[in-house]
Parts: C-alpha cells; sequence; structure tokens
C-alpha cells in the first residue's frame, strides 16, 4: 500500500497493555500512513496489564509508560501512547524530548475540527468517567455530546471485533440521530480497525484514535520539513 504521505519520520507508539493482538492492529493502522513502515515501532510497556478495562488498571500502566519513553524518546520524532484513557500523557510530554500524543486526545482533536458535537463509542463502563474528564482537560468538554457504551468488556470486543461491527454501526447511528453529531470517535487501542470497517456506511466521519494520532504526528513531520 502507498502511504498516505511522503514525509520520513521515527515514529514511537507505546502500547500501555501487552496485548500482542493489540499492537498488531495498531502496526495495521499506522504502517500504510507513512513512508518507511521500518520507522514504525510499536511496543508494549511492561505494565502487566493485558487489557485495560478499569481507571486503576489505566493508573496503574503508567510507570512502565513513562519509563518506556523517558528510556526511548531519543530514538523518536514523535510518541503516540495508544490506550484511550491517555495513561500518563501530561507527564510523557513533560519528559520526552518530542512530541508525545495520546490517541484519546488526537481523537478528539480531530473530531473538534470536524464538528461542533462528537460522541465517543467504546466499551468498559468504568473509563466513562476518565474519558469525559479528559475531554474536560484538553478542551473539548463542551463538544462531547455523549459518551455510548457497549455491553461488552474490552477483552470481549478485542477477541472478535468483526463480530461486533454491526453493534458499533448501530451505536454510531444512534449517536449520529439521538445526539445529532457531526463526527464520531470509536475509543480505544484495542478497537483499532473498527471505525475503518464501518466508516463508508455512516454519513459521518468515524474516528480511529491511532489514525488521529498518526496524522497529527505526520503533520509535525510535513512542519518540520521532513
Amino acid at each position: 500500500m502507498v502511504a498516505e504521505f511522503d514525509v520520513l519520520m521515527r515514529l514511537l507508539i507505546v502500547n500501555p497493555n501487552t496485548s500482542e493482538a493489540t499492537n498488531r492492529r495498531i502496526r495495521n493502522i499506522a504502517e500504510p500512513m507513512v513512508n518507511s513502515p521500518d520507522d514504525v515501532k510499536v511496543v508494549s510497556a511492561d505494565s502487566g496489564i493485558e487489557l485495560i478495562e478499569t481507571v486503576e488498571q489505566s493508573k496503574a500502566t503508567e510507570p512502565a509508560v513513562l519509563s518506556l519513553i523517558e528510556a526511548r524518546h531519543h530514538e523518536a520524532d514523535v510518541i503516540i501512547i495508544a490506550a484511550f484513557s491517555d495513561p500518563g500523557l501530561l507527564a510523557a510530554q513533560q519528559i520526552a524530548g518530542c512530541p508525545v500524543f495520546g490517541i484519546s486526545q488526537a481523537a478528539m482533536s480531530v473530531a473538534a475540527q470536524s464538528a461542533n458535537r462528537f460522541a465517543i463509542i467504546t466499551v468498559g463502563a468504568a473509563l466513562r468517567d476518565a474519558i469525559q474528564q479528559n475531554a474536560k482537560i484538553y478542551g473539548y468538554g463542551d463538544k462531547l455530546a455523549s459518551v455510548r457504551l457497549l455491553p461488552w468488556t474490552v477483552a470481549q470486543v478485542s477477541a472478535d471485533p468483526p463480530a461486533h461491527r454491526a453493534a458499533f454501526f448501530e451505536a454510531c447511528e444512534q449517536a449520529v440521530v439521538e445526539d445529532r453529531v457531526g463526527a464520531v470517535i470509536i475509543g480505544g487501542g484495542p478497537l483499532s480497525g473498527v471505525a475503518d470497517a464501518i466508516a463508508d456506511q455512516l454519513t459521518v466521519p468515524v474516528l480511529d484514535g491511532v489514525r488521529c494520532a498518526v496524522q497529527l504526528a505526520i503533520n509535525v513531520g510535513l512542519e518540520n520539513g521532513s
């Protein structure tokens, strides 16, 4: 596949969980977007948590995320934290010698540029408050119309994403009609690829957090003349 942009950039994507399936889905999104897929490194932080399901688990991954970024930030031009709770993002932006994006922050940024109101479709009810709080921290609280949660765990959906696509599509449709949003985010690193699979069926942008973060990273490369 031809890269979307001819930009040379060393991209380090940190997956706070230890799921290799999630790493693979992230690579499938990121590598085709850049000129040299070999310069895309997707690594799991040594958090010991396979999939983040709760706020406590998200916070528990932060030391491993920050340790990895502190050790390897000199290897990258841009770093992405690829969990939708953006664990350790603000601290990582302070210690890294390059731009750091979180996939939730990136998706909200792109959604806010695309529409006056947006919705988030995800799983893991325990993370709702954290997502809403992050939206306020990032300055998008007034644009986030709703966080719609499907009735499964992250592990259940991650085990078989295609089996759940119809439910995500229906939730997106409901958000467009009932919440009157102009963009929808599918939230979660393990859910990477779901948005792309259903995007053509909807009348508003359906955003993948990893794709949005890589796009922001590419924009940095273009601005820097890479």
